[in-house]
């Protein structure tokens, strides 16, 4: 734990990480939002799913585009410009143009998560990323479940008009907070000779890295539609609250205790974990306990994703790379959901057979873990 302690004590790490959980938040009330506002303007069902999707197009592409971005122009007038483009949603959704409204409102989300990922890539000496990453995904998990609380909160108190503003101005919020951290940040010097792995500037490991992050996002995207259906709305929360508990717990348990070496067998295993976990919840075992076991892998998994990604990606190119990984995600939770509404009975064991797949594709692409967490001298 005393890696958690020195990264908070350097204040312009204390800043991002805050700007991760300030930016999350947004990202968990805006698809809330964009629906209570079209339902409290009289909107139907259909209405309301349809601004959902039309922002959550606009949330992949925002994303994408900004992650690609930070590589090339300065983070300061980026983040910030698409963060301020939540002023003219928060109008839009008001009237008549609510659609456009909401592809803004997708399209205004800064993307803090990507820069932050890459900021410590190249900022942060190796010993200490693992519990950056940890520390990252842990504030974002907190600023996602916030989101949704808010925004209810203002419906529930029939104040549902602020909510869009103040989604705006979150984002904004940790966009000015990022690039106070940017501005006090000093590249670590030695990152300039750190450690390569024979697999480093691999297109074959980037793809399958990008395999893992869609099959964990078409488990998700089964869980959403089936633990509702099977288990009844108080199971199924149950069951999604453990879940991100435990995985919050994974994160900082193991992300304070191991170091860069272990990426690949955390890759690894937390995949294959996730595997194994769904294709229990094929067989109809209690849906509680394994979401504890689900939260638990995917805690393994994204640590040892986030420290693979730094040996095939060179710093500059991580808030791209990371941010097309998020993208993948959201659109393979998409098709989940879809086949889960339509094949229920084969969703789960689908989910469990495409983590296998990923996984034996990064045993393919990686090597045995003792292979590829080989150092080779840096250039």
């Amino acid at each position: 734990m005393r890696t958690y302690g020195r990264l908070l004590r350097r204040p312009s790490t204390a800043l991002a990480l805050l700007a991760a959980f300030i930016g999350a938040v947004p990202i968990g009330m805006w698809p809330l939002t964009v629906v209570l506002t079209a339902l409290a303007r009289g909107g139907s069902a259909v209405d309301a799913g349809l601004v959902a999707a039309v922002f959550g197009v606009g949330n992949a592409l925002g994303v994408v585009t900004q992650g690609a971005l930070l590589a090339r122009v300065r983070t300061a007038p980026l983040l910030i410009g698409a963060a301020a483009v939540g002023v003219p949603a928060v109008l839009l959704l008001q009237g008549p143009w609510s659609l456009a409204g909401a592809a803004l409102a997708g399209l205004a989300i800064p993307a803090i998560t990507p820069a932050v990922r890459g900021r410590f890539a190249g900022t942060l000496p190796g010993a200490d990323r693992p519990g950056a990453y940890a520390l990252v995904n842990v504030l974002f998990q907190a600023g996602i479940a916030l989101g949704p609380l808010l925004a209810a909160g203002l419906a529930a108190s029939g104040r549902v008009a602020l909510a869009p503003p103040l989604a705006a101005a979150g984002g904004i919020g940790a966009a000015v907070l990022l690039v106070a951290a940017h501005r006090g940040a000093v590249p670590a010097t030695a990152r300039a000779a750190a450690p390569r792995t024979a697999a480093t500037g691999s297109r074959s490991g980037v793809l399958a890295l990008l395999l893992v992050a869609g099959s964990a996002g078409f488990g998700i995207g089964t869980l959403q539609v089936l633990l509702p259906v099977r288990s009844g709305a108080t199971t199924a929360g149950a069951a999604f609250a453990v879940l991100a508990l435990a995985e919050v717990a994974g994160a900082v348990l193991v992300g304070g205790r191991v170091g860069p070496h272990r990426a690949v067998r955390l890759l690894l295993g937390g995949t294959a974990a996730m595997a194994a976990v769904y294709g229990l919840l094929a067989t109809g075992l209690a849906a509680v306990p394994l979401a504890v076991a689900l939260g638990l892998a995917t805690a393994v998994q994204s640590l040892g994703t986030a420290l693979v990604l730094d040996r095939f990606v060179a710093p500059q190119r991580v808030p791209a790379v990371f941010a097309v990984q998020v993208a993948v995600l959201i659109l393979a939770a998409a098709a989940g959901s879809l086949l889960a509404g339509a094949v229920p009975g084969a969703a789960f064991g689908v989910a469990g057979g495409l983590l296998a797949v990923a996984a034996a594709v990064a045993v393919a692409v990686l090597g045995r873990p003792a292979a590829a967490e080989r150092v080779l001298p840096a250039r």
